[in-house]
């Protein structure tokens, strides 16, 4: 086994047949988000701050979401900024017992913010954001939505406990860990808020639709696990939370062997998002329809805005729409996630 830096320039070609999208108000959401973020002052580091204003990250939801309330997506574009503010925060941090404080604090503030604890970080900023979405949200949606931040912060520990350790947990256990630590399914989720246009319980939480949930997460936090590779080796000890460092832990490969292992089961996984989306759109509700169609176009933004965001600064990954011939559409051997491709009928 080699022990040389993955980077992103030596991966193969990642397969997504989705189309990407452009939303038309982009800029100005965009605009509303950075601007409030720039009045906040939870930044301190000239550097960092630069960085993030200048990021564009509410591009991610808004080229996600082409039915969503602009005033909506105005709210949801403040959280991607104030996420990626948390997201530097949890990491930064040398005390296991710190981010359990924080990450309990925090989801009992999204939960109740009347009961929210006075020492929490960036505390007036998150009960800001937060109150604007449970302003717009119904009840069912705004449940569904802090279940999944829960997701997040539970695993935000769990997280910390391997990158302290300075070891990678095993490939099993990092699928199921990444799609919590990424805040992916609760990004998902929101659309629903967005949209103005809740969907029927007995759809929602059907196992299908939890499945392609969970699909289309995974493909978002893997698609930022390849962009973050330069990243997290500048970063120490960042890069044993991440999807090819777990496959060459686990297989005993080099890196580059890891890499291109990692961007099959992305395919695969691709593929199989494809087959349900397909599956379920026949006979969806129209909430649930819209829902399915953002899934697709978190994941074309997700890759477009991490190839231009100088918080990566590295080379664009190589995509192609073309299905690889020779790419299995069976299960992968992983099986906390396995059950996905019995959904499929």
């Amino acid at each position: 086994m080699t022990n040389e830096l993955p980077t992103e320039t030596n991966l193969p070609p990642i397969y997504c047949p989705l189309p990407p999208y452009t939303h038309p108000r982009a800029a100005e959401i965009d605009r509303t988000a950075s601007t409030w973020m720039q009045s906040c002052a939870v930044l301190q580091d000239p550097d960092t701050r630069q960085r993030l204003l200048t990021s564009s990250c509410s591009h991610l939801l808004s080229n996600s979401s082409p039915y969503g309330k602009i005033e909506r997506l105005g709210a949801g574009g403040k959280w991607m900024y104030l996420g990626f503010v948390y997201d530097d925060w949890f990491e930064s941090r040398a005390s296991l017992d710190e981010i359990v404080a924080a990450s309990c604090a925090l989801q009992r503030a999204l939960e109740a913010p009347e009961s929210a604890l006075a020492d929490v970080p960036f505390l007036p900023e998150f009960l800001h954001v937060m109150g604007e979405l449970r302003r717009f949200a119904t009840p069912t949606q705004y449940l569904r939505f802090t279940n999944e931040r829960r997701r997040y912060f539970q695993s935000l520990p769990w997280e910390a406990s391997y990158r302290f350790a300075g070891k990678a947990p095993d490939l099993n256990t990092y699928v199921t860990l990444r799609l919590g630590a990424a805040s992916t399914t609760a990004f998902l989720v929101a659309m629903e808020i967005y949209n103005d246009d809740e969907i029927p319980s007995t759809e929602f939480d059907h196992p299908t639709v939890q499945a392609i949930r969970e699909v289309a997460a995974s493909l978002l936090g893997w698609v930022n696990d390849f962009y973050s590779l330069s990243k997290d080796a500048r970063d120490a000890g960042a890069t044993v939370n991440n999807f090819v460092n777990c496959i060459q832990q686990e297989r005993r490969c080099s890196t580059k062997e890891a890499g291109a292992e990692a961007v099959t089961m992305f395919n695969r996984s691709m593929l199989l998002f494809v087959r349900l989306r397909d599956q379920l759109t026949h006979e969806a509700s129209p909430p649930l329809r819209k829902l399915l169609g953002d899934f697709g176009r978190a994941i074309t933004s997700a890759l477009t805005w991490h190839a231009e965001s100088p918080r990566y600064a590295t080379n664009a990954l190589s995509v192609t729409t073309v299905r690889p011939a020779s790419l299995d559409p069976s299960p992968l051997d992983i099986p906390s996630i396995s059950w996905w491709w019995q959904q499929l009928e």
